[in-house]
C-alpha cells in the first residue's frame, strides 16, 4: 500500500506541474512564433531570401534554392515531365557563369519547352522574354546524333539576384552510349524546371514519337547532388496503379512518401541541405558515390535481357563479302584450322583496328538499336555499340554463337532493373553455356581481348532466355606486370650511358603499345626525349626499337640507348645521382599509373 500511495503522489504532482506549465508554454509559442499551420507557404521570394550569402555555404558561386520534378508517366510510357527551378547568384562569378541557361535535348526522342523565367530581386520577380530561347545544334565529337541545346540569354544578374525556371519536357533518353544516366523520366533528372501543370503541349508533335524503347516500362536514375549546393531537391513520380515499381535509395538518406489517388500512384523522393558534388581529377563517376535513386517498373533483368536481343535480333546478318573477308583473315593469321577461341582473338583484334570510333546517326532507334553489321563494314565506322555489332557479325560468319551485350564503363550497376548502361560489347556463348567477353572499341593497340581496366564491371547479355545481371572477374595486379631493366656505365667525367628494356602484359602491354602507336614516326626520337626529360636535359644519341604495336602475337617490348654528358655530379671524390630509371618511371602516367 505504501508504494502505491508514494507513487500515486507522484503522478499527482506531475500533473500539477504540467499543467501549472502549459499556459506558459502555449503563451511563448503565440508571443514568438505562429503555430505550425499559421505559417504561410513558402514562395520564390521567401525562399530566395532565406537561402543564404556565399559565406553560409563556403564560397559557392550559387546555390540550388529549390528544384522539384513532377513525372507523369502514361499507359504507354509516355513521361510529361513539369520542372520547378529556383537558384541564388551568391558571388560575381555565380553572376558570370549563371548568365545564360542551356537545356539540352535529343529531339528524336524528347521535346523540351521553356515557359516561364524570372529573374527574382529586391522582392519582385523580373520577367525574361521566353521567345529569345535559341534552338542550337549542340556541340559533337566522336557522336554526331543530332543533339540539341535551348539557350536563353539573361539580363545582367546581380549578386543575391535570384532565377526562378519553369520547363516542360517529354519524352525519354535512353542511357546507352549517352551522357549520364537516365531513362523515360530523365528530363526529371536534369535541373532545368516547371511546376506541375496540365498536359497541354502547344506546338509539341505528338505522342507516338516520345513511347520509350520498351513500350510502357518506365525508368530513372536521380542523383541528388549538383555542383552547387542544393537546399531542397524533390522528384515526384505519378505512375498509373496497375504499374509495379521496383526502387531503391543509395549513397546516403533521403525522405520518401507513397500515396494513393483513383487511378494513379504517387512516389515522392527529397532532400535537404545537400552538400556540392565537387569536381576532381581521377574521382570515380558521381553515381557511385553521390544519393541517388534508381527505379524502374521493368519485371527483372532476364525481361530486359530479352528486350535487347529482340529489338537487335536482325542485325547481324552476314554477307557474302563479310562472310568472304573472315575467310581472308584466318587465311592471312595462319588460323583455318585453330581453336574457337584463338578465331574469336583474331576477329576482335581486326575489328578493334579496323572500326573506327565515329557514331553517324541512324534515326529512329539510335542509342538502343545496334546498326546492321553490313551497314558498318561497308562505312568502317561507328559508336561501342556498332563496333561490337561487326564483332558479333563477323564471329556468327565464322559459325561461332554471339550475342550483344550491355555494360556500364567507369562505374557500377545497381540491382534495380533500370538503363544503367553507357557501353555495348560482344558475348561468346561457349559450350558449357558461359560466356566470354569482347570488348573491340576498348582494344586497339591491345593484347587482351577484354580491357582489364575495366575488371568487375557489370553487364548484361542479350538473348532470347533472358539472362540476369553479370559481373567481370577482378583482376589481380600480378596479371598486368611492368617489366624493366635498365644498364648503364657512369664514365670518369659524370658521363652516363645505358640501355632501357621495357615489356609488359595484360594493361600494361597497351600502355607500352600507346607510347608507340601514339606518336608519328618523324616525332619518335621526341616521344623517348621525353621518356628521360626527368633524368635531365642533355640527353643525346637517342637510338629505339621496338615490337610493331599491332602486332598481337606477343607481348609489347620497348629498347631504348641514350648518353648523357655531366650527368653525375663530382662531390668529396666520387659522383652523386639519381636512379635514372626510377626517375623515368615515377614520372610517367603510362608506365605508373598511381604516381
Amino acid at each position: 500500500m505504501r508504494i502505491d500511495t508514494l507513487r500515486a503522489l507522484r503522478l499527482a504532482v506531475l500533473a500539477a506541474m504540467m499543467i501549472a506549465c502549459a499556459p506558459a508554454v502555449r503563451s511563448a509559442a503565440r508571443d514568438d512564433t505562429p503555430p505550425p499551420g499559421d505559417r504561410p507557404s513558402p514562395d520564390v521570394f521567401s525562399r530566395v531570401g532565406e537561402a543564404g550569402t556565399a559565406a553560409d555555404h563556403d564560397g559557392a558561386e550559387y546555390v540550388v534554392v529549390y528544384d522539384e520534378s513532377v513525372n507523369r508517366v502514361k499507359p504507354s510510357g509516355v513521361t510529361y515531365v513539369d520542372s520547378y527551378i529556383i537558384h541564388k547568384i551568391l558571388t560575381p562569378a555565380g553572376v558570370r557563369n549563371r548568365s545564360v541557361l542551356r537545356w539540352n535535348y535529343d529531339p528524336q526522342s524528347s521535346y523540351v519547352e521553356v515557359r516561364e523565367v524570372n529573374i527574382v530581386r529586391d522582392g519582385k520577380r523580373i520577367p525574361v522574354d521566353v521567345s529569345k530561347v535559341r534552338d542550337l545544334p549542340a556541340p559533337q565529337s566522336y557522336i554526331y546524333w543530332k543533339d540539341r541545346v535551348k539557350t536563353l540569354q539573361l539580363p545582367r544578374l546581380r549578386v543575391n539576384d535570384g532565377i526562378e525556371m519553369k520547363v516542360f519536357r517529354k519524352g525519354f533518353t535512353y542511357a546507352l552510349l549517352g551522357s549520364g544516366t537516365g531513362g523515360a523520366g530523365t528530363a526529371g533528372s536534369d535541373t532545368t524546371g516547371a511546376a506541375a501543370g496540365a498536359d497541354t503541349t502547344a506546338g509539341a508533335p505528338g505522342d507516338e514519337r516520345y513511347i520509350p524503347p520498351m513500350p510502357g516500362e518506365y525508368f530513372d536514375i536521380v542523383i541528388f547532388s549538383e555542383p552547387a549546393p542544393v537546399i531542397e531537391k524533390r522528384y515526384v513520380l505519378n505512375l498509373p496503379a496497375g504499374k509495379r515499381l521496383h526502387s531503391e535509395v543509395y549513397n546516403g538518406p533521403l525522405y520518401s512518401s507513397t500515396s494513393y489517388a483513383g487511378e494513379r500512384t504517387e512516389y515522392a523522393w527529397w532532400g535537404l541541405d545537400i552538400p556540392p558534388r565537387p569536381d576532381e581529377p581521377a574521382r570515380p563517376d558521381r553515381s557511385d558515390y553521390a544519393t541517388k535513386v534508381v527505379m524502374a517498373t521493368a519485371e527483372s533483368w532476364e525481361a530486359k535481357s530479352r528486350w535487347f536481343f529482340d529489338v537487335n535480333r536482325h542485325q547481324f546478318e552476314v554477307t557474302d563479302e563479310i562472310r568472304e573477308k573472315v575467310e581472308e583473315i584466318f587465311e592471312e593469321m595462319g588460323v583455318e584450322n585453330a581453336s574457337e577461341e584463338r578465331k574469336a582473338e583474331v576477329l576482335v583484334h581486326w575489328v578493334a583496328q579496323n572500326i573506327r570510333y565515329s557514331g553517324q546517326t541512324m534515326g529512329e532507334g539510335e542509342g538502343f538499336t545496334l546498326h546492321p553489321g553490313w551497314m558498318i563494314f561497308e562505312q568502317r565506322s561507328g559508336v561501342c555499340k556498332d563496333i561490337a555489332g561487326m564483332l558479333i557479325t563477323m564471329m556468327r560468319a565464322a559459325g561461332m554463337n554471339s550475342f550483344a551485350a550491355m555494360t556500364m564503363a567507369g562505374s557500377r550497376i545497381e540491382e534495380v532493373p533500370a538503363d544503367q548502361f553507357n557501353h555495348s560489347v560482344c558475348a561468346l556463348k561457349k559450350e558449357d553455356g558461359t560466356f566470354e567477353m569482347y570488348d573491340p572499341t576498348w582494344v586497339p593497340f591491345n593484347n587482351n581481348i577484354w580491357s582489364l581496366l575495366e575488371a568487375e564491371q557489370h553487364y548484361l547479355v542479350g538473348t532470347p532466355e533472358g539472362e540476369s545481371l553479370s559481373r567481370i572477374p577482378y583482376s589481380p595486379p600480378e596479371e598486368s606486370p611492368l617489366r624493366i631493366r635498365h644498364e648503364a656505365k657512369l664514365s670518369a667525367d659524370g658521363t652516363l650511358e645505358g640501355t632501357f628494356e621495357l615489356s609488359g602484359s595484360g594493361a600494361m602491354d597497351s600502355r607500352l603499345r600507346g607510347i608507340i602507336a601514339g606518336s608519328r614516326l618523324r616525332d619518335m626520337t621526341e616521344t623517348f626525349e621525353r621518356l628521360l626529360a626527368p633524368v635531365s636535359n642533355r640527353v643525346e644519341d637517342i637510338e629505339f626499337e621496338y615490337h610493331a604495336p599491332d602486332d598481337f602475337s606477343r607481348d609489347m617490348w620497348i629498347t631504348f640507348r641514350y648518353r648523357i654528358p655531366r650527368f653525375a655530379f663530382p662531390i668529396a671524390g666520387g659522383f652523386e645521382f639519381e636512379s635514372p630509371m626510377m626517375q623515368v618511371v615515377l614520372n610517367n602516367g603510362r608506365l605508373f599509373r598511381a604516381g
